[in-house]
């Protein structure tokens, strides 16, 4: 017996024969094909049969096994790219070629790895196409997610004036994250003397940073 591997298809001996008693004969043959576990792997048995002109026969034969251990073919995905958060990843839907012809399922995983903040991550997907006969590849595409947006500082009053003894009370500003991370929210104040000592200005100063680093 012989073990092709498949897309080979099997090759036989071409048979030959001798009748002791010199009579003419024929040789012909039949070929029986016995499927296996997928469409790859399957075996082909040919036999011969000898008749002579007194139908005297015999035969013989010869098999062949085709197994099938050759994966399927994802085809190539895209490289490794970097987006902008808020966007989120959009990976490709790939495809899968058998060189054996045999039936194959395609599945995908993902495996998120965390960054320095919310918005700010990777996402690998890995492709796995697996054969009837158990034969198995992989391919992957990463998409990095980078958070380069800092928080927004809603509108705060517009300049106002108030009269001493009177002293500037301020909005308590707030913020929003379009990525979803967590950011702090500081403020400083700086004053301006005027012509007299109730006579002055104090600009207070909001600075929203995220985990990130922008602010």
């Amino acid at each position: 017996d012989a073990l092709p591997i498949c897309p080979a298809v099997p090759e036989f001996a071409v048979a030959t024969a001798v009748d002791a008693c010199g009579s003419a004969f024929t040789l012909t043959s039949a070929d029986l094909t016995t499927a296996g576990a997928c469409a790859g792997s399957y075996s082909v048995t040919r036999t011969w049969t000898a008749t002579d002109a007194c139908n005297n026969t015999s035969t013989a034969s010869q098999t062949i096994n085709v197994q099938d251990i050759t994966a399927p073919v994802i085809d190539p995905l895209p490289e490794e790219s970097t987006i902008n958060c808020p966007a989120v990843p959009e990976f490709a839907v790939t495809t899968a070629t058998d060189a054996c012809g045999s039936a194959f399922t395609l599945t995908s995983a993902d495996v998120t790895t965390l960054g320095a903040c919310a918005g700010s991550y990777s996402v690998t997907r890995t492709w796995t196409a697996t054969d009837a006969c158990g034969n198995s590849s992989t391919a992957s595409q990463t998409i990095n997610v980078q958070d380069i947006t800092a928080p927004v500082i809603d509108p705060l009053p517009a300049p106002s004036t108030i009269d001493c003894p009177a002293t500037p009370v301020f909005a308590v500003a707030t913020a929003t994250d379009a990525c979803g991370s967590a950011f702090t929210l500081t403020s400083a104040d700086v004053t301006t003397t005027g012509a007299c000592a109730g006579s002055y200005s104090v600009t207070r100063t909001w600075t929203a940073t995220d985990a990130c680093e922008n602010g």
